[in-house]
């Protein structure tokens, strides 16, 4: 089961990490009905540790923790 989830917005060049069950990740469907695709990506992980070793792999400018779920 997927617990944390990684939002990559690569037309900001940011990305958020997120609680699976928050509702600005709502187990990576996002807060939109439908998703584009066009801005960015989810991506789930199985643990805290694997969200946040990926989130730094991205090498994204501006990537932090929600400040909602604080995961």
């Amino acid at each position: 089961m997927q617990t944390h989830y990684v939002y990559r917005n690569w037309t900001r060049n940011r990305g958020r990490i997120h609680l699976a069950e928050c509702s600005y990740c709502n187990h990576g469907k996002g807060t939109q009905p439908e998703d584009s695709g066009k801005n960015g990506k989810w991506q789930g992980f199985d643990s805290r540790e694997a969200a946040f070793k990926a989130a730094s792999a991205m090498d994204l400018e501006d990537m932090k923790v929600c400040t909602v779920c604080a995961p």
